[in-house]
């Protein structure tokens, strides 16, 4: 029996909540065995590691003949669908815009390694026409939903994917201005949680420069690009978060 839409709702505040609270204020954030008691509920949710695979355009795809591109993004499709089928893909799709990620896959592997060679072994990476970035990330188990069956891309629905990076003013001092900021900006995460516009959420680690994820539910990208611009940490610039129109299966997502 599926969760009222309150209850399912409530649980994603509360998942969304532990991995931020880990998430973008301390570099080389870990959540090892993490989980959170909310006053309002008396459960427990527990945090995961994954790769995120990044897609990355390179000069050989502006060129490639439309049949031959065609082609090989039918194989790219039977690719994720063999990964699904395997356990090891949990959500991938590509980024409907105009910028140097071609779009991502969300995977379950023992290691950074691991995940870099299933994106390999993808016909665009084969073919020369997108490289992969991997990054190591903390999110709540049981909120991402891997294709059942073939991936037929008429019927994904968009997502707004935020990457979200270390900004200008970032530091790793914590000074009691730094803690009221990451007060502000948990209520904020909350905030857009209980209104069903923020859907998942969470922690890279040792990942550099970036910092972690949002996944925004918006009418448009505007709206998405609006929402990551409520968080205080952005406003601050300790954070900036570049958000990109998302395409996945439906279903993946909550």
């Amino acid at each position: 029996m599926s969760k009222p839409v309150s209850e399912s709702r409530a649980t994603v505040v509360a998942l969304i909540a532990v991995t931020l609270a880990l998430c973008c204020f301390v570099a080389g954030a870990t959540a090892s065995g993490a989980r959170v008691s909310t006053p309002s509920q008396d459960a427990k949710f527990e945090m995961g590691t994954f790769y995120i695979d990044l897609l990355v355009k390179t000069p050989k795809l502006a060129t490639q003949q439309p049949a031959e591109l065609q082609q090989i993004r039918q194989a790219h499709l039977k690719h994720l669908e063999t990964l699904a089928a395997n356990g090891k893909l949990l959500v991938a799709g590509p980024f409907v815009d105009t910028g140097r990620l071609a779009g991502l896959a969300v995977v379950t592997a023992s290691s950074a390694e691991e995940a870099k060679s299933f994106e390999e072994a993808d016909p665009l990476v084969k073919a020369g026409l997108t490289s992969v970035e991997v990054l190591k990330w903390w999110a709540a188990k049981g909120i991402m939903k891997p294709p059942q069956g073939p991936i037929n891309p008429s019927e994904m629905t968009t997502y707004y994917f935020g990457l979200i990076s270390r900004g200008p003013n970032w530091t790793a001092e914590r000074t009691p201005e730094v803690e009221k900021l990451q007060a502000d900006h948990m209520a904020n995460i909350n905030r857009l949680a209980k209104e069903g516009k923020l859907v998942i959420a969470g922690p890279f680690e040792n990942a550099g420069n970036y910092a972690g994820v949002f996944v925004f539910k918006a009418a448009s990208l505007e709206e998405a690009k609006a929402l990551a611009q409520t968080d205080p940490a952005v406003k601050a610039g300790r954070l900036v978060v570049d958000v990109h129109p998302w395409m996945v299966s439906r279903g993946s997502l909550p």
